[in-house]
């Protein structure tokens, strides 16, 4: 008879097995998510592959498959510091390749309110990049390359899951050929869909018999226009990212501004409810000139345009519920895929590192069951979620939004009063920006010390004014 301590190891040893039998994966998209998905799988696999529908450029420029590569996306401080313990020395590789550092507290201008927000800070630790999308994926496939286990598949496309005769288990995928050469299978340990918010993963699973997924959309209509721009002659600022942010109900206009990689500013306009910024040079700059700061309009009003004005509009908050369903054995999906949120808030590179941690831990500490897999991903989604769908749905436009109740409303005016405060303590304005950048958790934004603080500057900021 077995001994506790002896039955403890076979529990041990069962779990390395199941973990040992990952000797080839593949990975369903090479975006970001993708790509991060297979450095974590690198550890633990014998093979990985990266599928991609694109020819990948030599250099970082964009590409057909990333429509929305040519927006801008923001590196929260999370995000960068996961790419750091996955790459080490990632950023100074990004610096040697023009993208900048910035500190988020100094560096950071925001006009909400009716203000700016005071960034006379002392430096800190709140640290990440600016730069192009195509310039970060870029910086990470050379990483990639060094693990002789990654290989890239280009110009193919997933077009169906390969299975057991008892439809329980993945076994590979179908590919076809961009470029004539037929379709293929290819037969795998476990399948990792990344394929972003098109991913037709639903779709595989219905074919098979087995019931897709249902899904969430809040849609706040959202519209970009983005164009890069050379500075004007001359041109000094403080910041290095500028927003000038919308306000709902009743603001649904925004302005983003960047410096990125090259010397170059990115000029995003955006508006809600269908708002959307036109596409030719006067309808672009008499926009921006509409902002609730003229500052936008005036920086690119003298600078010079080095690319066309470029729309974005898939940007609706979409959630599929894998957690909800019963998974075969070998797939998993993360990312865009699951979980894709409105870009207005930055959110989408960050979440997507983070899904990776939650796919390490999951090969760490599981016996590989598929299901608790997305029921982890669907938890470190959730709050992210939460954050996106409930800004949006405060403008009345937005398509599928939850009627706010009367703590929604009071902790909507809260948080409004906590942003205003930011700017005359230093404090809350630290804890804004580790809250933004997923440093802390937004519930440290209702601890009781917080609250109070809250209070206190707003009682002295009303004195100041009184005294006036």
């Amino acid at each position: 008879m077995l001994s506790s301590a002896e039955i403890i190891v076979s529990f041990a040893e069962l779990n390395a097995i199941a973990v040992m039998k990952l000797e080839k994966t593949v990975v369903i998209g090479g975006s970001i998510a993708g790509l991060l998905a297979a450095r974590v799988l690198a550890e633990y696999c014998d093979s990985v592959t990266i599928i991609e529908r694109d020819k990948l450029p030599l250099q970082p420029h964009n590409r057909k498959g990333v429509p929305q590569s040519v927006q801008p996306h923001v590196l929260l401080v999370r995000g960068y510091r996961i790419l750091e313990e996955l790459f080490p020395g990632i950023g100074s590789q990004l610096s040697a390749a023009g993208a900048l550092t910035i500190d988020w507290l100094r560096e950071f201008y925001l006009f909400a309110q009716g203000e700016w927000s005071n960034n006379a800070v002392a430096p800190s630790e709140i640290v990440s990049f600016t730069c192009s999308r195509p310039l970060l994926e870029w910086t990470i496939r050379k990483r990639l390359v060094e693990f002789s286990q990654i290989k890239f598949i280009e110009q193919h496309r997933a077009i169906a899951l390969l299975t057991n005769s008892h439809k329980t288990q993945v076994t590979g995928i179908k590919l076809q050929s961009l470029t004539g050469d037929g379709i293929k299978d290819l037969p795998v340990s476990l399948v990792v869909d990344a394929s972003g918010r098109s991913s037709h993963a639903p779709q595989w699973l219905e074919d098979i018999g087995l019931t897709p997924p249902p899904e969430t959309i809040v849609n706040p209509f959202l519209g970009y226009a983005t164009r890069r721009y050379k500075p004007p002659e001359n041109f000094t600022a403080d910041w290095k990212v500028m927003l000038i942010s919308q306000e709902p109900p009743q603001n649904t206009r925004l302005g983003y501004l960047a410096k990125i990689e090259g010397g170059e500013l990115i000029a995003t306009l955006g508006g809600y409810g269908r708002d959307f910024p036109p596409l030719n040079e006067q309808g672009f700059l008499a926009f921006a000139r509409s902002l609730s700061s003229s500052c936008f309009y005036e920086i690119i009003k003298d600078a010079e345009p080095v690319s066309p004005i470029y729309a974005h509009r898939a940007t609706a908050n979409r959630l599929r519920h894998y957690e909800q369903i019963q998974m075969p054995k070998g797939f998993v999906a993360l990312g865009d895929a699951v979980c894709a949120l409105c870009p207005v808030y930055g959110q989408g590179m960050t979440v997507s590192a983070l899904s990776a941690m939650v796919l390490k831990d999951w090969l760490n500490n599981s016996q590989l069951v598929t299901s608790r897999f997305q029921k982890n991903l669907a938890k470190s989604n959730a709050l992210h979620w939460i954050l996106a769908t409930g800004q949006d749905s405060r403008f009345p436009t937005t398509a599928g939004r939850k009627q706010p109740n009367r703590l929604n409303k009071l902790l909507a005016g809260y948080n409004q009063k906590l942003m205003q405060m930011s700017n005359v303590d230093t404090d809350l304005r630290t804890l804004f920006a580790e809250v933004s950048h997923f440093l802390k958790s937004p519930l440290t934004f209702y601890h009781p010390q917080v609250i109070l603080r809250v209070i206190r500057s707003s009682k002295q900021k009303i004195k100041e004014i009184k005294n006036l």
